[in-house]
Parts: C-alpha cells; sequence; structure tokens
C-alpha cells in the first residue's frame, strides 16, 4: 500500500499532461519543492479543479512511490482573491512563484522561504498600495535564503543608501512597510534583479511583465 503524505503548500506551476491531467509544482512547508499527479483534473467532474489553482495556499495529499506521486486530495486554504484583482500585484507574485520554482532545488525543506513566499502574497492581497517595496524585501530576502545576501552586501558597499535600504527591508515585516518613509526604492530593485540574474545564472522570463503596461 502506498504512503500517504501530507502537506502545506503554495501552488507554483500547473502543466498539462495528457488530454484531462496536470502535473502540479508545489513548495510545501514541510519539504521544499514537489511535484504531483492530478489525475483527470481537466474534466468537468473532477473534485480537485477548484482547489488546484496556481497561486493558492493548499493542504495536500499525495501518494505512490516515484518522483511523481498521485495527488488524492487537496482543500485551498488562502486563495488571494484581491491580488487576482490587481495586475500589478499579480505580476509581482508570478515573478516570486518563478524565483522559488526556478531557483530551489526539489525536496529541500525552507521554512523561511516559504513563511517568506507566504507572507508576501498575503501582502499583495491586502493591496496596501506599496507591492514594489514588497517585492524588493522579498527579493532581498530571497537572497538571504539562498545564502548569498552577505555577497549582494558587498557589491552595496560604496552604495550607502541602497545597503541601509537593503538593511531595512530585511530586518523589517511585510506589515512595516506602509506609512515609513523609505527612500526611492527603483536603484535598489534594479540592483537586486540584476544581482539574482547573475549569480544564478538564469534569466526571470516574469521580469518582462513587471513594468509593461
Amino acid at each position: 500500500m502506498s504512503r500517504e503524505i501530507s502537506y502545506t503548500a503554495i501552488i507554483l506551476k500547473k502543466q498539462a499532461f495528457g488530454e484531462a491531467d496536470e502535473i502540479i509544482t508545489f513548495f510545501t512547508r514541510e519539504a521544499g519543492k514537489v511535484r504531483g499527479l492530478a489525475k483527470s483534473v481537466k474534466l468537468a467532474k473532477s473534485k480537485l479543479q477548484n482547489n488546484l489553482q496556481n497561486l493558492t495556499l493548499v493542504d495536500v495529499s499525495l501518494a505512490g512511490q516515484g518522483q511523481l506521486p498521485k495527488i488524492i486530495a487537496a482543500e485551498a486554504k488562502q486563495t488571494f482573491t484581491g491580488l487576482r484583482h490587481n495586475l500589478d500585484s499579480l505580476k509581482r507574485a508570478f515573478y516570486a512563484s518563478e524565483l522559488v520554482l526556478r531557483f530551489t532545488p526539489d525536496g529541500q525543506k525552507d521554512e523561511t522561504l516559504f513563511a517568506l513566499l507566504l507572507e508576501f502574497l498575503e501582502c499583495l492581497d491586502a493591496g496596501a498600495g506599496h507591492a514594489d517595496l514588497a517585492l524588493a524585501k522579498f527579493k532581498a530576502g530571497f537572497l538571504f535564503s539562498a545564502g548569498l545576501a552577505a555577497t549582494a552586501h558587498d557589491s552595496l558597499g560604496n552604495q550607502t543608501e541602497n545597503l541601509k535600504l537593503c538593511r531595512d527591508l530585511e530586518a523589517c515585516e511585510f506589515g512595516d512597510l506602509q506609512g515609513k518613509p523609505w527612500d526611492n526604492i527603483e536603484p535598489l530593485q534594479k540592483f537586486l534583479s540584476e544581482f539574482i540574474v547573475f549569480h544564478l545564472e538564469r534569466e526571470v522570463k516574469s521580469e518582462q511583465y513587471l513594468n509593461a503596461v
């Protein structure tokens, strides 16, 4: 009998597999990035369909052997409806999910990064009007998780204002972003994006959509 494993997870990607199935990539609190097969999920009678949407927090159960276990149950816990109705927030959410999808290894637990992604989505969902600050904070937190924060600080060594801003963003909570007299975020935003691409040696495809109308 196949062992059943349950996770709390954020859905990063859905990929068609045959006519009616999908491969779902999750970022889980318990085991990092994992994938599962959603059988017949495209059919109208599927009970899983509404609970397996991108950028949704779910409780999910998988069973089966090998690298692609079957998804046997899923319950949506947070759907981030506010985020989905704001194009600027949605673009930033997809950018963050792409970073996690492309730049984290499979099966490596990272509760700090999971919490960072969840808090970022919750911040965007609240629609507080500081999406750019929140994105810069997410980038800085992602670099910390990847072990690159110190290198980034060194690279900002002669950019006193940007270095201070970066450290302030790392130290604060997402809820603290609104109402503070933050400096111009754009130079740091640009630096963080370029730093991520340079050190991880991959383009972030969703970057091109961030400032598109």
